[in-house]
């Protein structure tokens, strides 16, 4: 099965809240895109373009009512490939193990599918990635349809016209993006007097402990 103009619909599962992806791939680029009904309104919709020329892929990430523009590495994941085996969309898969940024996850992939490609930033394998889950089982991610020669209309984000950061700038970014709330939050009166807040955030990447894991900051 040819590669390239593919469209794939995923179901994403984010620890419970269930949404529809796609992943569209092209000669040079692959598109993931998210529709999820927590998107924050007055923000722009997220994309995340992967280029495979550059070895990079373009997204943006949202956080409380800030938008941050990010250029991170394209498939930079390690896996170790196993010998499990499961049928998906009638396609043979192979599975493979990684430890990405915090989480261990589980991969199914097709090699009949010359794709190294995958859901959201998973990639790197000797086939398409049709299913990913985390072990903790928070995140997981479903192919449902595999469209193999995609002729409908594209809509590309126009990632030029923003400026990005690199990956080690968004984790000091976001690390004191949650500071900087906890510190309002704490100091403008929302809170009464002896009473106490925790705030958790939930990510497929954890890059700021504190704050992603138990029960998150408390304050």
């Amino acid at each position: 099965m040819s590669a390239q103009h593919m469209l794939i619909e995923y179901a994403f599962n984010n620890n419970g809240e269930i949404s529809k992806c796609e992943l569209i791939t092209l000669d040079s680029i692959a598109i993931w895109k998210e529709y999820s009904e927590s998107t924050i309104a007055s923000l722009p919709p997220p994309f995340c373009v992967k280029n495979y020329n550059e070895n990079v892929v373009y997204l943006n990430e949202g956080l409380f009512n800030q938008l941050f523009y990010i250029k991170d590495s394209l498939h930079s994941m390690k896996w170790e490939l196993t010998n499990q085996k499961n049928v998906i969309l009638n396609e043979q898969c192979f599975s493979a193990k990684t430890n990405f940024r915090g989480r261990s996850y589980t991969a199914f992939y097709a090699p009949s599918i010359a794709s190294s490609d995958g859901p959201w930033k998973f990639g790197g394998l000797p086939g398409l990635i049709l299913a990913v889950q985390s072990d903790d089982n928070i995140f997981q991610y479903s192919a449902v349809k595999i469209i193999s020669n995609f002729m409908g209309k594209l809509e590309k984000p126009d990632i030029n016209k923003h400026k990005y950061i690199n990956w080690m700038e968004y984790i000091k970014t976001f690390t004191a993006t949650i500071d900087n709330y906890v510190k309002l939050v704490r100091s403008n009166g929302t809170l009464e007097d002896g009473s106490k807040a925790k705030l958790k955030i939930t990510a497929p990447e954890i890059i700021y402990p504190k704050a992603q894991t138990g029960d998150g900051i408390e304050f």
